[in-house]
């Protein structure tokens, strides 16, 4: 790739009348101008977008850490951050941690997870980027990176201990209300809930998403019904077999995944969903449009999540005031076949 010495030996022109016409400033006749950027065309010369922005004290340059990348979440986050870098003329780098890769659902080990992401902020640190978005696999609380020489973050999907780091989440304990209400439409004999895994703050926000919902239509909550499953596909299959002989007809998943168990248990038994039972998922998963019947579920702003940390942090750098610590933003309900 050439350089603007190389430009301007053969442009027979200064270096600072080629950097004038490459950067766009400066006073040249239309022939010089033309000149060089023929010159600079045929050279194949690349501006070091890099060394300019760090000029200007600014590399224009975000980093994307995500806590792991195959998680259903966040590739539509990394989209919507992608998104909101390209319409301000940001670049971003992607730093994957692999955490649901190490630990599953299970609990992390601290240190090893601290030296972990340690590592990933400080090579983006050395990249010189202008700030840093955190992307949780769920929304957990986050122990913030120490030592990041005041590198501005905002945390997606996730919460930060420090309670003046900015964060976007969505609004789940109102998607579950609403995902009840919908179920409470169809009248039905007994509500039935299969929740994640008890320690889950996805679990503790839906069900009291859902409590709220049976208690603002005067329905007594009954905890029998209420049934604790692990977000895989048989412990959905599991709380059917208990709960639908109770004359439960209408149940309230935490997830899409255990939904489609529940779907499963009805049709190896003869139940027709969306017409004996009654039932609506959660996070919206590729799997809800293609199981039979289809799938209704709650849908989560993913993308919208991405676009508003990266506006967040965007502003932050422009020096903006951050208007929100914690920002919830709406899920939307999509109705199918089951409910």
């Amino acid at each position: 790739m050439a350089t603007i010495k190389e430009i301007s030996e053969k442009a027979n022109v200064s270096i600072a009348t080629v950097s004038k016409v490459l950067n766009g400033k400066g006073r040249v006749t239309d022939q010089t101008r033309q000149h060089i950027l023929d010159i600079a065309n045929e050279l194949n010369y690349r501006p070091n977008l890099y060394a300019r922005n760090l000029k200007a004290k600014s590399t224009k340059t975000i980093g994307i850490i995500t806590e792991d990348l195959t998680v259903f979440n966040a590739p539509e986050i990394v989209d919507g951050i992608a998104a909101t870098c390209e319409e301000n003329g940001y670049h971003y780098i992607l730093g994957n941690l692999r955490l649901f890769k190490l630990y599953g659902n299970g609990p992390k080990d601290p240190v090893r997870t601290k030296a972990i992401t340690q590592e990933v902020v400080d090579h983006m640190i050395s990249n010189q980027v202008d700030g840093i978005i955190y992307i949780g696999y769920h929304s957990h609380l986050i122990v913030s990176p120490t030592d990041h020489h005041g590198t501005r973050f905002v945390y997606a999907y996730c919460t930060s201990e420090d309670k003046s780091v900015p964060s976007i989440l969505y609004n789940e304990e109102k998607a579950a209300y609403e995902a009840t209400e919908l179920l409470l439409e169809h009248n039905p004999a007994k509500l039935g809930m299969v929740t994640g895994l008890p320690d889950s703050p996805h679990s503790i926000s839906r069900i009291r998403g859902f409590q709220k919902a049976m208690f603002d239509h005067a329905i007594p909550y009954d905890p029998t019904l209420t049934i604790a499953g692990d977000w895989d596909r048989d412990s959905g299959y599991e709380a059917a077999e208990i709960l639908i002989p109770q004359g439960v007809n209408a149940i309230f998943a935490h997830n899409d995944v255990m939904a489609s168990g529940i779907i499963d248990y009805c049709n190896n038994n003869g139940i027709q969903v969306g017409k004996d039972v009654f039932l609506i998922g959660f996070d919206n998963r590729e799997i809800a449009s293609v199981c039979r019947p289809t799938l209704t579920t709650v849908a989560l702003p993913l993308f919208e999540i991405g676009q508003a940390a990266a506006t967040q942090l965007i502003d932050m750098l422009a020096g903006k005031e951050v208007s929100e610590s914690n920002l919830l933003l709406d899920c939307t309900i999509i109705r199918r076949e089951s409910a």
